[in-house]
């Protein structure tokens, strides 16, 4: 039987039989034997790229001080090749853990940016 055959069959709600009924559990344990797979890999890669970024964090939080720094200063006094919309999603864990805080800092010419400092 084909997946064609079985929304077919569905879909008329014509001789519901034990075919039917094998072919959805088999197919329903298939998928649900994908998405595990598919889980753990996800997984796997969250766990890969969290430890490529520890490294990354070590050094931003070395440079924060009580003094406010935007994400430009901790890039320049980390001596990182980063970008600079990469930091808040860097600090973010930093910043949920109470390590660092948000603060908002008047850049002359600039207007205001969000900056950081040690809790």
């Amino acid at each position: 039987m084909t997946t064609r055959e079985f929304y077919n069959k569905i879909a008329a709600l014509q001789n519901i039989d034990a075919e039917l009924v094998e072919f959805a559990a088999s197919a329903i344990e298939k998928m649900d034997t994908q998405n595990e797979a598919r889980r753990a890999k996800s997984l796997e890669k969250a766990a890969e790229k969290q430890a490529e970024k520890a490294p990354i964090r070590a050094a931003l939080l070395a440079v924060v001080t009580d003094e406010p720094k935007t994400a430009s200063m901790l890039i320049e006094e980390a001596e990182l090749d980063i970008k600079p919309a990469s930091v808040p999603s860097l600090m973010r864990p930093l910043v949920e853990a109470g390590e660092v805080l948000k603060v908002d800092v008047k850049i002359t010419g600039k207007g205001t940016q969000r900056g950081y400092v040690k809790a």
